[in-house]
């Protein structure tokens, strides 16, 4: 499934959101994934498939 630049970046908003960060911090996030938004949609991805290749003592 493909995402939209828009959709990464509502995701991001949700994630700021939840944690508390600051509306400036959001605004770099956006204009980050705006320069490269396949990258950063495939960041927590790689993050997963990571955790999932680890030992399982080492999982997080």
């Amino acid at each position: 499934m493909h995402m939209t630049p828009e959709e990464i970046k509502e995701f991001w908003r949700d994630f700021c959101e939840r944690h508390g960060l600051a509306k400036d911090l959001v605004a770099k996030g956006e204009a980050k994934i705006d320069a490269d938004p396949e990258y950063w949609a495939d960041q927590t991805m790689w993050r997963l498939r990571d955790a999932l290749s680890e030992p399982r003592g080492k999982r997080k």
